[in-house]
């Protein structure tokens, strides 16, 4: 076989083929070594609130978010069968890491009000410039696990995507706490978020899908639905490249 791959394709193609190969089973055991660690030692990895935040605040936002959009197809019908589906009209809406405005700009036509809170003093410099005419959004930096300077039982809805996936359970369990909080009896939230651990890769925290329900639950909400997929006019789509998932909960009442 190797005497063959270099017969047709010369020298050099076939060196660059076999470096790599070995590249690729290094990287694989230094991924499966340190995910291995990690987990033996409690270690927060790349996901820590600290991290989170120099890497979000050094990010170029230029593309506004939409480098992670697998394609407009897939984007339209996040909107129109997530989004749409489960985050009221006409309501006063928290968005946890807006990142370049991504989906804030259509939670903006839908709400009385958004309320974009983010980690980034970046973030929300970028949003502050994109949304300047909008009169229904104000902006609140947060520690990477509450919701700072919102109120009690004020909101309708939550909603955060392509954002949880990089925050730790030690963080996400903070949130739902203050998630509950800020919710009205009645009130909704939508977060995207990891399901395996970080073991697919991705750059993906600890959080699994058993954890996402585990913290809301205890927080005090009921969960309404949680799913890796869904089918939209025929065509299914995945809510992420790393077997990611949507979970949808509800404040009782």
């Amino acid at each position: 076989m190797g005497k063959a791959v270099l017969k047709e394709n010369g020298v050099i193609w076939t060196s660059y083929l076999r470096f790599y190969y070995l590249s690729s089973a290094v990287a694989e055991r230094s991924f499966a070594a340190l995910d291995e660690r990690r987990k033996r030692l409690h270690l927060p990895g790349l996901n820590s609130a600290g991290l989170n935040k120099l890497i979000w605040e050094s990010w170029d936002w230029n593309a506004e978010g939409e480098e992670w959009t697998p394609s407009p197809e897939w984007k339209r019908s996040v909107l129109d069968t997530i989004l749409a589906k489960h985050i009221p009209e006409n309501g006063k809406v928290v968005e946890i890491g807006p990142g370049g405005g991504r989906w804030t700009e259509t939670l903006l036509e839908r709400s009385d009000h958004v309320t974009a809170v983010d980690i980034s003093e970046e973030c929300l410099k970028v949003c502050s410039e994109r949304f300047s005419e909008s009169e229904n959004i104000s902006f609140v930096l947060t520690p990477g696990d509450c919701l700072p300077e919102v109120e009690d039982g004020s909101i309708d809805a939550i909603w955060s995507f392509d954002v949880f996936v990089h925050i730790n359970r030690k963080e996400v369990s903070k949130y739902a706490i203050d998630m509950f909080r800020v919710l009205r009896p009645g009130g909704v939230g939508v977060i995207h978020h990891g399901t395996v651990g970080g073991e697919n890769g991705g750059w993906r925290s600890n959080m699994t899908a058993q954890g996402m329900i585990d913290e809301l639950e205890s927080a005090g909400f009921e969960i309404v639905d949680q799913f890796t997929e869904w089918t939209d006019q025929g065509k299914e789509h995945q809510a992420g490249l790393y077997g990611d998932a949507v979970t949808v909960f509800k404040k009782p009442g």
